[in-house]
């Protein structure tokens, strides 16, 4: 090889510093990562979000994560964005979600919405969805291409079953629909009618029907509209209300709300989000098998929790009896200040729920919170690409508050 005459260098020499090169770049190289791993815990800033490369996930508050390579194929990401979230003024990242479902108006059962209390005063739900800040959380969706949906929701039996069940209440509630499409401009409709207690009314035959009016209208007015619905986890194998085969065929997706498997008022704490339990206990595991044969994978999506349940117990062991009265919700941001502000935390993971739990000491009473964190959304994230879901749903916005770990989950694992 020819060099010119002040760079030229004796065969021998150029293979020296060749391995001396190489030697330096793998020194530098270890002690950089060194440092790296043991550096302090993170607080990203909005910068992250700018930026199109996948930061190494900071090493997991609770429970070590082991940083998979991105090998998974895109999914839809929702994050459910609470009325009490937009007048926080809680922080909204639509560049890293598919949808963004405003939750949402309330439907009477004569098909109207509710904008104002007994009082006449205006209902929060409806203020906050006409608030300013809404407005620019819209902006921004339309820069990202983040689609706007809104919840229509009700969770009494007795207004739903008169709703679908009266041709002039069920007429009105359709047009209702249909008009806040068009006024709001929305991409979409989530139909959220949730049934709380077994009822021996037919409700199935009204809502079949009810729904099947309502998505042919819809789609006759706007081709591409997205409706989905939800529905709690284990409704759909416990719950005679609900034809899965029907509403499969008829919606664009069905969220699972894969989450309250244990509720403020259980006897025993437990997990909320559970992919296994025990026996034939109730599981996101067993919601799903469940849904074989009913319901297309790729029209599923799982909700997943961005909280958990604190109670006070009678004890330190894992699911232990509760203290009744005292469940409360713990969101992400609550139990993070707590783990990083009081010593007595003690935290273990549980290999059946594939969820971490904690336990600590309050006055001398004895409190456990079941909770997510990063491992179990990623765990969770895992599970869904190996059932072959269409995505995820959070619920909901506003709950992580300022921390952005479980962003950079998601980032890693369905958005590269």
């Amino acid at each position: 090889m020819y060099y010119p005459q002040n760079e030229r260098r004796s065969h021998f020499s150029s293979q020296f510093k060749s391995v001396i090169f190489l030697l330096f770049a793998v020194i530098t190289g270890a002690l950089t990562a060194v440092i790296v791993y043991t550096a302090p815990h993170t607080t990203y800033g909005t910068d992250f979000y700018q930026s199109d490369t996948v930061e190494p996930i900071p090493p997991n508050f609770s429970t070590p994560l082991e940083v998979k390579p991105a090998n998974h194929s895109r999914k839809e990401v929702i994050g459910f964005l609470p009325y009490w979230a937009i007048g926080n003024k809680a922080k909204v990242y639509p560049e890293y979600m598919d949808q963004i479902i405003y939750f949402g108006l309330t439907m009477d059962s004569q098909g109207n919405i509710l904008s104002t209390d007994a009082n006449n005063n205006a209902l929060p739900e409806w203020n906050n969805l006409n608030s300013a800040y809404f407005e620019m959380v819209r902006s921004e969706a339309v820069d990202t291409n983040t689609k706007i949906l809104l919840a229509v929701k009700n969770f009494n039996n007795e207004e739903i079953n008169t709703l679908i069940s009266n041709p002039n209440y069920t007429r009105n509630g359709i047009d209702t629909i249909k008009q806040l499409v068009h006024d709001y401009k929305l991409d979409g409709i989530n139909i959220d009618f949730e049934y709380v207690t077994r009822s021996d009314f037919p409700t199935m035959q009204f809502y079949n029907s009810f729904l099947s009016v309502l998505v042919e209208e819809l789609r006759a007015e706007k081709a591409d509209i997205i409706i989905s619905f939800d529905v709690n986890a284990t409704a759909v194998y416990a719950d005679g209300a609900y034809d899965m085969v029907k509403i499969g065929d008829l919606v664009d997706q069905i969220i699972i709300m894969g989450y309250d498997y244990h509720l403020p008022t259980s006897l025993t704490a437990g997990p909320v989000a559970p992919i296994t339990s025990p026996g034939n206990s109730p599981s996101l595991s067993r919601t799903l098998d469940s849904l074989k044969g009913r319901v297309h994978s790729e029209k599923i999506i799982l909700g997943l929790p961005l909280y958990g349940y604190e109670w006070q117990t009678e004890d330190m062991n894992y699911r232990s009896k509760t203290v009744p009265g005292t469940g409360a919700v713990a969101t992400y941001k609550r139990v993070r200040e707590l783990i990083e502000n009081k010593a007595s935390v003690s935290i273990r993971y549980d290999p059946d729920s594939q969820s971490p739990w904690l336990t600590y000491l309050q006055n001398g009473r004895v409190k456990q919170i079941y909770y997510e964190d990063e491992k179990s959304l990623a765990t969770k994230i895992d599970f869904v690409q190996e059932k072959e879901l269409a995505g995820i749903a959070l619920w909901s916005l506003g709950y992580e508050g300022d921390y952005i770990e479980p962003w950079i989950v998601i980032k890693e694992r369905l958005r590269e």
